[in-house]
Formats: C-alpha cells, sequence, structure tokens
C-alpha cells in the first residue's frame, strides 16, 4: 500500500494547478475514495486535500520570493481560481499577505553575503527523461549519492544500458526548504533518486519496477553550478539565489523541482528557469 500511496503524493504534486478532487485519485489509483483517505492518512498525517493545500501555498511561496509572475498568475498556477480565496489561505499559513510576503522574502535574500567563489552559469538543455524512485528523506542522509548502486540498485540487472545513464536526483521540496517556506508535513524532505536518460526511445523500451517511474524533463534553460561534492548543495542554492536576483537576467526560477547530475564525477546543480 506505501507504494500506492507514493504515487498518490505524486500525483497530488502533479496536479497542483487542477481542480481535480478525490475522485480523480481514486479512479487514478483504482482504489475507493475511503481507503485513499484512510491509507493517505495513515502514512502521510493529513488528508490528500489538507495536504495539497499546504503543498499548494508552498509551491506559492516559492514563486512569490523567487519567481516574477504577478501574485493573481501565481495564484492560479497553485490552484486559485479567486484571488481572495488565495490570499486569505496564504495568510492563515504565512502570517502575511501574499504582497508583504514577497517584500519581505525578498528583503532577507539581497542581504545575504556576497558572492561566493561558485560560478553561476545560464544554459538550455535539451529534453530528457529520467526514471525516478521517490524516497521520503533528505538527500544528506543518503549515501553515497553519486554510485550507481545506489541510484539504481533495482535497475542495473536488469538491462545493460541502465549502466550507461547518469546518475541524478530531483528534490522538489529543496527551494521552499531555502526559503523557510516547507511545509509541515511528514513528507516534508522529499527525494526522488534514478537516472537521467536522452532519449526517448530508451526510456519507453527500458523495464521499468513498480516503484520506479518515467519523468520527461522538457527542453529549457537553467542556472547552473558545479559542486565538489553535494555537501556544497546548500551554498550552491544561496549563491544561484542572489545571482539570480542580483543580475539583470531575461530568466527567473520557474518553481519546478531543481535537480543534481553526477558528471564526470562531480555533481551538477541544475535549478529549472522561466520568463
Amino acid at each position: 500500500m506505501l507504494n500506492a500511496m507514493t504515487r498518490a503524493e505524486i500525483w497530488l504534486q502533479d496536479s497542483l494547478s487542477t481542480p481535480l478532487g478525490i475522485d480523480a485519485l481514486a479512479a487514478h489509483l483504482g482504489y475507493s475514495t475511503s481507503q485513499i483517505r484512510r491509507q493517505f492518512s495513515h502514512y502521510f498525517g493529513s488528508s490528500p486535500g489538507v495536504y495539497r493545500d499546504r503543498r499548494r501555498l508552498e509551491r506559492a511561496a516559492v514563486l512569490l520570493a523567487l519567481g516574477s509572475k504577478n501574485i493573481a498568475h501565481i495564484g492560479v498556477a497553485c490552484g486559485y481560481q479567486n484571488h481572495s480565496a488565495f490570499s486569505r489561505a496564504f495568510q492563515r499559513t504565512y502570517g502575511e499577505t501574499p504582497r508583504c510576503y514577497r517584500s519581505t522574502v525578498r528583503q532577507t535574500l539581497n542581504r545575504l553575503p556576497p558572492p561566493c567563489d561558485m560560478v553561476t552559469r545560464i544554459e538550455q538543455k535539451s529534453s530528457h527523461y529520467a526514471i525516478m524512485r521517490r524516497l521520503y528523506q533528505a538527500p544528506d542522509t543518503l549515501w553515497p549519492l553519486g554510485q550507481p548502486d545506489l541510484h539504481a540498485s533495482d535497475l542495473l540487472g536488469m538491462d545493460s544500458r541502465y549502466s550507461e545513464a547518469a546518475p541524478g536526483i530531483a528534490l522538489p521540496d529543496l527551494l521552499s526548504q531555502r526559503i523557510g517556506a516547507c511545509a509541515e508535513t511528514t513528507a516534508s524532505r522529499r527525494t526522488d533518486i534514478g537516472l537521467c536518460l536522452v532519449p526517448q526511445s530508451e526510456a519507453d523500451s527500458l523495464p521499468l519496477p513498480a516503484s520506479y517511474r518515467r519523468l520527461h524533463v522538457e527542453a529549457q534553460h537553467y542556472a547552473i553550478i558545479r559542486l565538489q561534492d553535494i555537501s556544497q548543495l546548500d551554498d550552491a542554492v544561496d549563491c544561484l539565489v542572489r545571482d539570480l536576483l542580483r543580475q539583470p537576467v531575461p530568466y527567473h526560477i520557474s518553481g519546478k523541482a531543481p535537480y543534481v547530475l553526477w558528471l564526470e564525477g562531480y555533481p551538477e546543480l541544475r535549478i529549472p528557469l522561466g520568463p
């Protein structure tokens, strides 16, 4: 049942901007609504609806703090069709209106220390596919990150093509955690761990255990920093945020999950950008 509730949690994450409810979730998983409510509450400490509301507001906090869209647009992108309802829900959770929150957090971020010796670059990357499984652990509790045996312990023996893929992790909570807006849930630190592949034909044809899922990562621009090791992750996020807020660049943090790829033995942080 844990795998089913993990799929439920991921479905809720992926449908934040939609009005789809518990009936759609139950149909997606093939369980009754009562089973979904009972089992989801058991594993995640709240009903699916409450959980999604928290995640919606968490995403809104990230977009307010780090994005460029206006407040009404952010509300709609996070599933609130009514601006007043969005503002009330946000203020109940964070103690400030969206406008005041944006101002307060931006002031705090602009007071971050001077730029570190890490180098931020902005690049467009082509689309690719990833094979990931979700863990409810912070990345610093996983070891040894970057080693194929950890990222793909269930995959390497299934097909030789997996051995040619780059180890990677996606971090849905990294940005909200760095600005202090992470939702208080039993799944407050999520890490998707697996392998990154390039051709769609490769991803479609590879065998996949039940705990993994295929992710299509669209072609987009990224803010990128190469790390010496994963212990520099938080400093790298701060450096990227500081650089993007202070430099006149045409791209802003999109709110999509950042990820880390291990290329030539070194981790590379990539934060998706949007116009």
